[in-house]
Order: structure tokens, then sequence, then C-alpha cells
């Protein structure tokens, strides 16, 4: 299920008001104005009336050089450019460095119902930070049925029908000193430029359930160390009871899956009884961290047969593994009967 990407300035304050030192100075409402941009906009020549280029749907930050520069000009100035400003209609206004908002902006903004949010932070930091807040609140969101975990420090999100053992299969990590992030549903985002991140639900962070256990805090059996709130998904792991046969035995043949329109690489994993499933997983991990270091084992290991293929093609001498010594080329029989060695 995905949610759209879009936020009301008041929700938008109550997560963002820590972070950002957000306060709200305005007192008329319009708080369920939508923010659907990660962007910010600085409004320079827009507060001279100049307003073909204002996106309301962004957050508009107002620092030094805008006040300044309302106070600058007369009043009478500085009200015209203020009232095609505001007029787009924009979602709120946003005074870094702690300023003071002059009294003709506040008039403006009241009477087109603009929220205005001041914060004291310097302008680069402040916009810094809303940026990257802003990444997280308006990212595209979904909803998988997974288990998410972090293995190694690699994100790994395991896929299969219901009762499979993905949670039995996470427990075993959990015990091996691996992390976990999600249980049954992960709440998937991507993040700029093409990254998937997972979460838990609010209502499951940091719980499992396993079938004649029921609901396990997991904090409370294994500490804060076994969990952690949100991890991106580097490596799709789905167990399945299909056949050997339809699985790739080398690894040669990469394989990917979509989420939110981002390709992740999948790891099969077929179930068997008596395989120690936890075990697998752990090396799709170590085998991912191999690959982030330019080393693909089974791509390796393709290149070497073709390398000794070719070889062969062109008649070139074979050298065993390990070995300095040529086999030998065949060469034409003499005719001459060799002589018996003797003792």
């Amino acid at each position: 299920m995905r949610r759209d990407a879009s936020i009301e300035v008041g929700k938008f304050l109550d997560a963002a008001a820590e972070p950002l030192q957000l306060t709200l100075l305005s007192d008329w409402g319009e708080l369920d104005r939508k923010i659907t941009s990660m962007r910010i906009q600085k409004p320079g020549l827009a507060l001279s009336g100049f307003v073909k280029h204002v996106f309301p749907d962004r957050i508009q930050v107002l620092g030094l050089t805008e006040i300044d520069y309302l106070l600058s000009c007369s009043p009478e100035q500085a009200r015209a450019g203020l009232e095609a400003f505001c007029s787009k209609p924009l979602c709120c206004l946003a005074i870094s460095r702690g300023l003071d908002p002059p009294d003709f902006l506040m008039d403006v903004a009241r009477r087109h119902g603009v929220p205005v949010l001041r914060s004291p932070l310097m302008s680069s930091v402040f916009i810094s930070r809303l940026t990257r807040k802003l990444e997280d609140l308006l990212s595209p969101r979904a909803t998988i049925h997974g288990v998410l975990i972090d293995v190694l420090g690699v994100g790994l999100l395991l896929i299969g029908r219901s009762g499979v053992g993905k949670s039995e299969a996470a427990l075993d990590l959990i015990l091996k000193g691996h992390r976990l992030v999600a249980d049954d549903i992960v709440e998937v985002s991507v993040r700029p430029p093409d990254t998937v991140w997972g979460a838990a639900l609010e209502m499951h962070q940091h719980h499992m359930e396993i079938r004649g256990l029921g609901i396990l805090n997991i904090t409370h059996l294994f500490g804060v160390a076994a969990v952690r709130d949100n991890k991106k998904i580097e490596v799709v792991v789905e167990l399945s009871e299909a056949q050997e046969e339809d699985y790739d035995r080398l690894g040669t043949e990469p394989q990917v899956w979509p989420i939110l329109g981002v390709d992740v690489p999948l790891a099969r994993i077929p179930l068997r009884p008596g395989r120690n499933i936890a075990s697998l997983i752990e090396v799709v991990a170590r085998n991912q961290v191999l690959k982030f270091r330019g080393h693909d084992s089974a791509r390796e290991f393709q290149e070497k047969i073709n390398a000794r293929i070719a070889a062969s093609a062109r008649g070139a001498n074979i050298r065993s593994p390990g070995s300095d010594v040529p086999v030998p080329t065949p060469r034409a029989s003499s005719g001459a009967v060799p002589s018996p060695e003797v003792e």
C-alpha cells in the first residue's frame, strides 16, 4: 500500500519542531496547507513582486538578506511585493536566525492565511536540516510483508509466504548477535537519489511474533543492541519452497526485486528440511560485503572458466592450479620401441 508524499503544515511542525527548533509565530490557523516538495525556496526577487518562479508547495525560507531587504524598502513597496508573493498561495514561511519579522510581513501573511514559522538556526544549517527532514517525511512510502534485519551492517529484507519461517530465521540471527529492524510489516521509503530504507510501524517497533510463543519484545529479551529503528535495504532474500531447478546454481545471473521503482539485489534461498537458513542468510550478507569491496565470487569464477576455455581453444599449455609445470604437448610417434628401464 503506497501513501501520498505530502504533509500538512501542522503535522510537519509536530514532527520537525524539536530537531529544527521551530516555533509557530502565526495564530490564524491554516495549518492544513500541504507541503508536497522536498525542496525549499529562498524568495529573492519574489519579494519585489516578480513571482513567476515561485513554487507555493515549497517552504519559503527568509533569512537575513530577505528581512534586511524588506526593511530597506518603503512600507508601500514592501507591502506590494509581499501581496504578490503571498497570493500564490504559499504553504508556509520559515524565518531563520531567530529574526523578528516586520509587522507588515505578518499583516500580509495574516490576510492571505500563510503560516509563519521561525527557527534560531543559521540559514545554512537550517536549510540543510530542513531538506533532510523533508526528504524523510515526503519520501514515497509503502508497506511490505516481510522481516527486515541488520546482518553485519547489511540490511536484509526477508520475504516469502506467510508461515514460511521468516521470523524464526530472524530470531536465529538475533541470537547470533545481529539486529532486528522490523517484523511482519516493514514500512519502506525511497530517499534520494535511489536508496530504499525500511522501518517498523510505530506500534510494532522492536517486537516480533513467533508462532507458538506469541509476541516478543526483543529489546527486553536481548537488550537495546539487538534492535535498530531503521536501515537501508541492500538485499532482498526470498525464502520459498520452489524446486532447486528454478534457481541459478552459479549465481552469475544478477536478479533484482523492485521496491517503489528502485531495483534491489535479490537472493533466493530454497527451503529444505535440515538446512540452516540463518547461516545461509548470514552468508548472503557476507557475500554482499565482498561485492561492496569489488569482489564478485561467482563472476570471478566464471571469468576463470572462460579464460581456461579460451586458452584451450588457442592450443595453449594449460597449467594446473598452483603448479608451474605445464602439461606436455603430445608428440608424434617415431615408431621406435622404447627401451625398458633396468634396475
